[in-house]
């Protein structure tokens, strides 16, 4: 009777077609299994799972390393849906975890979600998270930060970019100081930070962009105010309606209103 796969074996196939299939340095370690073993049994908070980013990482974590001991989404919950169910219809159900489930079956994988994954609600956007005492003692419960939060919206009014990818990342640090532990942090860049660089980017140190973003925060946060002043004028809001109104046609008062608004922010 032939053995069954090894532990090594078994962590190499669930790594397989991954970058981290590769071996290291030294031929008697491989990366993939060193990575399995630091995450075994760790509780790990990832921002940004409702993103495309976020999915993945959730994904590959619970396909590779079913011994993590859990994973906290940071979602927020929406005007039309509480948290917990953005997590079913807006992750779970997404195309990036269907190898998992034609390799589990449904019924598996719904008891491996249940086992594994819960719903940190965290707002990027307020001091301290908006975490409640209960979400606070969450977070300090994980062992590991992956923060891959941020706004990709190219027409964002930019201090509400800024509030996402720069305060919120701030905040982030901030918060997980304020409870007194010190887990892994990971700050993943947007997908386009790169912009039109090809090839490998080593990020050496020092990561010094040369700006004083405190400052560069603070005249962001300034200029709202005038700007929303002016998008008010009431000629400013006529030319608005006409432009909502050529775009949306007959579809009535409250659907203009709608469209309007939406220029207006804009």
């Amino acid at each position: 009777m032939s053995a069954g796969p090894t532990p090594t074996r078994r962590l190499r196939s669930r790594f397989r077609g991954s970058s981290l299939n590769k071996p290291s340095k030294s031929p008697s370690i491989d990366l993939f299994v060193l990575i399995a073993e630091a995450l075994k049994g760790k509780t790990i908070l990832v921002t940004g799972t409702t993103g495309f980013l976020g999915k993945s990482i959730v994904e590959k974590t619970l396909r590779a390393i079913p011994e993590v001991g859990r994973i906290n989404l940071a979602i927020r919950a929406s005007a039309r849906r509480p948290a917990a169910e953005r997590l079913e219809r807006e992750v779970l159900s997404s195309p990036a975890f269907k190898r998992l489930k034609d390799e589990l079956g449904e019924e598996a994988f719904a008891r491996l979600a249940a086992e594994k994954l819960s719903v940190l609600e965290i707002d990027l956007g307020t001091d301290g998270l908006g975490l409640t005492e209960a979400g606070r003692a969450e977070l300090a419960r994980c062992d590991i930060v992956i923060h891959s939060a941020a706004a990709v919206e190219f027409d964002n009014p930019a201090d509400l970019s800024a509030q996402t990818n720069l305060l919120g990342a701030a905040r982030m640090v901030n918060t997980v100081r304020e409870t007194g532990k010190r887990p892994h942090l990971v700050h993943i860049s947007t997908a386009y930070v790169g912009g039109l660089i090809r090839g490998l980017v080593r990020e050496e140190m020092p990561l010094d962009p040369g700006l004083n973003w405190r400052h560069e925060a603070a005249v962001l946060a300034g200029l709202r105010n005038p700007v929303e002043e002016e998008s008010r004028r009431p000629e400013v809001l006529r030319k608005l309606r006409r432009e909502a109104r050529s775009k949306v046609g007959p579809a009535g008062t409250p659907a203009m209103a709608r469209a309007t608004e939406r220029l207006r922010e804009k």
